[in-house]
C-alpha cells in the first residue's frame, strides 16, 4: 500500500500540477519510475492500493522496460483476463472524424507511441500481493487501458509494426 506522503490527490493531470509531488517524493522513491509517481501515485492512488494491498514502495519497485508491441499485445491483459480492444471504437471514431483533442490518440497517431508508458504487473507477483483472482495474465494492465488499446488497433490497422520497440513500467521485487 502507497504510504501517505506518496498518495496524491487522485485528480487527472490538468487538475492540479503534478511536478512538485513528483520533486518531494522521486529521491525518497528512487526505485520508483517517475512516471509511476505521477500516473499511479499522483492520479489514482486509491484504485492502486484497492488492486494491490501489499504494494511497499520500499521493497517493490517500478522499473521502465523495453518490449515490442507484439509482446504487448500477446501478453498484456486486464481484468477477467480480457484482451484490452474495447477502446478500439473509440480510436475509430477518432480517426475517421479527421480531428481529434484527445492528447493520446494525436501523440499515438503522430508518433506511432504513447506519450507516457503504461504500468503492468506479471500475474503471479500481482496475485502475492494481493490482487484479485481475475487479473489479466501473463501480465495485468494496472495503468493504460486507452493507449494499449490504440497500439493494438494500431497494429491491426498496420500504422505499427509488431516489432516497434516500446516503454512500460512493470512492478518488480
Amino acid at each position: 500500500m502507497l504510504p501517505a506522503e506518496l498518495t496524491g490527490p487522485g485528480k487527472e493531470i490538468g487538475f492540479e500540477s503534478p511536478e512538485a509531488f513528483l520533486s518531494a517524493n522521486r529521491t525518497q522513491y528512487p526505485n520508483l519510475d517517475p512516471d509511476f509517481i505521477v500516473q499511479i501515485c499522483f492520479e489514482h492512488p486509491n484504485r492502486f492500493n484497492a488492486l494491490l494491498p501489499q504494494f511497499d514502495p520500499i521493497r517493490h519497485a517500478a522499473m521502465r522496460v523495453h518490449r515490442t508491441a507484439g509482446w504487448v499485445c500477446d501478453n498484456v491483459r486486464y481484468d477477467d483476463n480480457e484482451d484490452l480492444d474495447f477502446w478500439a471504437e473509440h480510436f475509430n471514431s477518432q480517426r475517421s472524424s479527421g480531428r481529434s483533442s484527445y492528447e493520446i490518440f494525436t501523440h499515438m497517431v503522430s508518433h506511432g507511441d504513447w506519450p507516457f508508458p503504461p504500468v503492468v504487473i506479471e500475474t503471479a507477483f500481482g496475485l502475492s500481493l494481493g490482487a484479485p483472482d481475475n487479473i489479466g495474465t501473463p501480465y495485468h494492465l494496472i495503468e493504460g487501458t486507452h493507449r494499449v488499446s490504440y497500439l493494438r488497433r494500431m497494429i491491426q490497422l498496420k500504422m505499427v509494426s509488431r516489432d516497434k520497440q516500446v516503454s512500460l513500467i512493470e512492478l518488480v521485487e
